[in-house]
């Protein structure tokens, strides 16, 4: 539940990361999942996007250095404090690189998607996103006469790409900062010249950015197939350019950064394609080959980097505000590698090329090349990663902004589930329905793991280790609310009560001792989980760890090579004070807003 307050006055600090485990959270993002997948089952919201597609084209904005840079930024709109930082790390004009190097800010920014959580709605965007970069906006920005935003006499752009919870309210208050209502001031007073949810901007050198949206279907819908796949074709695309047709293409010695809305690469090798099917992506990968050089990706909370020397490079960086997600499970360290095959069988038959991106399955090796994870680029780094794992255990005790914010809420429940356990008891077979009334709790947690099992082992390993580890967290919180139970009666007996009274401290008491002893359980739950490799996803959501974010800088030189930053943010600044000067409007108290680089790698062209 969020408390929404506004302005300058309500700073960073007191806008408080999302409470993942709050019953009310958790119920208003089921409700929300299941209208929009409900929406899709009727209709494709892609499908009714303006045609054709839009090329950005920023390739003769290259300053008299020849450099051109640009950011992106993924997962953005969590804590306040994290947001900020990095929203006022990555605009301001200037920051360090190593031995001095200077990394000037970016003249195009890309939204990776997830721009506030745990929904999209107007009021959350506004909260937890767009009052925070507006607020981290440098006190000497520059202005065109129409009111645009300059970066070194640049104009200043942006592009996003939407994520599934931008998609929760159908993307409709993306398409309000993204797609439409130009005419008004645009966030950060930049140029939005996108029209559709997914983008191709075209780069200095011969680079090109294409964002694949997903929307909640895994797959990218058939306009954008068919504009992309246009775009990659010999015949190139026909669009417009101030009004002016123009053909828009892709050439062969051209490189191209792909932008997924979530890592395929840390699914199976072959999950979701049939025997002569593939999914549209893959198809496009097809008919991109060697022009393909890096796939980028938000969705999971933190920085990681593969490469190879054939395929590119693959990239997670999802440290734009949100909570961690951890560096040091099996969807993370699992290896990976990629097929070029056919798909002859399809009907109607095809010669077409699939590439296959994920973990891999141990089936058709001769086919399978690997990519190499780079040592040392996780973020946080993995004995981190092991580390914060233990922080599960109280997890679920800590407390949000307000007396009905926090996670203990959840907790709440789980002693409210005590106290019905205890009138279970006395039935026939209450046992049964005590295992069925915690089966529905904790059950569908542990569910996430049936997908994280090795892609080598046999199908029903993931369903067998998700039940049992599920079942095995059932029975402990079974068994510690009737040891709860029968120790209530037990000290009733030794202390005899009038029967209003009994029934009154028996009922605190399982409300309290249930909270107390559920939560640590959960909590042990998800905290071995996570020391085990498993619940990537949902095992840090309870953490809300605020540090350990960051965003990329990439800089395309006058040689056409692609360089790339990954500018670390280990602690955020937990208090803030008004600035004197209009802008940014907040600055850190007594703790320093502080960055590094933290990996860094070219691709030649």
């Amino acid at each position: 539940m969020t408390d929404f307050r506004f302005g300058r006055n309500v700073k960073p600090d007191a806008r408080h990361a999302v409470c993942w485990y709050h019953p009310a959270v958790l119920l208003l993002a089921g409700r929300d999942v299941l209208s929009s997948l409900n929406q899709f089952r009727n209709g494709d919201k892609r499908e009714s996007l303006p045609l054709p597609l839009t090329v950005i084209d920023c390739s003769q904005r290259q300053p008299g250095d020849g450099d051109f840079w640009f950011d992106f930024i993924a997962d953005t709109g969590d804590g306040g404090n994290a947001t900020y930082a990095v929203a006022n790390t990555a605009l301001a004009d200037q920051l360090a690189g190593d031995a001095g190097q200077g990394l000037p800010r970016g003249e195009l920014l890309v939204f990776g998607g997830d721009l506030a959580y745990p929904s999209a709605s107007s009021l959350e965007y506004r909260y937890r996103f767009t009052e925070m970069f507006e607020a981290a906006l440098p006190g000497q920005a520059s202005y065109n006469e129409a009111g645009k935003a300059l970066v070194r006499g640049q104009p200043f752009t942006l592009v996003a790409l939407p994520q599934n919870h931008d998609w929760m309210d159908s993307a409709s208050t993306f398409g309000r900062y993204f797609l439409r209502g130009k005419n008004s001031r645009a966030l950060l007073a930049a140029e939005i010249p996108q029209k559709q949810s997914y983008f191709c901007v075209r780069l200095p050198q011969g680079w090109w950015l294409l964002g694949l949206d997903f929307a909640m279907q895994d797959d990218i819908d058939r306009d954008q197939f068919e504009q992309f796949m246009a775009l990659a074709s010999p015949q190139g695309l026909q669009t417009e350019r101030d009004g002016q047709p123009v053909v828009q293409r892709i050439l062969p010695e051209d490189r191209v950064i792909l932008l997924y809305p979530e890592p395929i690469w840390t699914t199976p090798v072959a999950a979701g394609v049939y025997p002569g099917g593939a999914r549209r992506y893959q198809l496009l990968e097809g008919a991109l080959q060697s022009r393909l050089a890096v796939r980028l990706s938000g969705d999971l909370h933190h920085y990681m980097r593969w490469t190879s020397r054939q395929d590119g490079q693959l990239i997670t960086c999802g440290t734009g505000g949100a909570f961690c997600h951890p560096t040091h499970t099996r969807l993370t360290t699992a290896p990976v590698v990629v097929r070029h095959v056919t798909s002859a069988s399809a009907i109607p038959a095809s010669t077409a090329t699939i590439v296959q991106v994920g973990l891999d399955d141990g089936r058709a090796p001769d086919q399978s090349q690997p990519f190499s994870k780079v040592d040392g680029s996780e973020y946080p780094p993995v004995r981190t990663s092991r580390r914060l794992a233990l922080g599960n255990i109280t997890a679920l005790f800590s407390a949000g902004g307000s007396f009905w914010q926090g996670n203990r809420w959840f907790a709440a429940v789980l002693g409210v589930l005590y106290l019905i356990s205890a009138g279970f008891n006395s039935w026939s077979f209450g046992i049964q329905l005590n295992v069925v009334l915690f089966a529905v709790l904790c059950l569908p947690l542990g569910w996430e793991a049936r997908l994280e099992v090795s892609p080598k082992w046999p199908g029903w390993s993931g369903p067998v280790l998700a039940l049992g580890t599920g079942m095995l967290h059932v029975s402990c919180q079974v068994a510690a609310a009737a040891a709860v139970s029968d120790g209530w009666r037990l000290a009733a007996t030794t202390f005899p009560l009038h029967q209003a009274a009994y029934a009154l401290v028996f009922g605190l008491g399982m409300l309290l001792a249930g909270a107390l002893s559920g939560a640590l359980i959960f909590g042990a739950y998800l905290a071995g989980m996570s020391r085990l490799g498993f619940l990537t996803t949902n095992a840090y959501s309870a953490l809300a760890v605020q540090d350990y974010k960051g965003f990329l800088r990439f800089r395309i030189s006058a040689d056409g090579a692609l360089h790339g930053f990954f500018i670390a943010i280990d602690q955020v600044p937990r208090a803030w004070k008004m600035n004197e000067n209009p802008q940014p409007v907040w600055l850190p108290t007594a703790q320093p807003l502080r960055s590094r680089v933290h990996d860094q790698f070219v691709i030649r062209k």
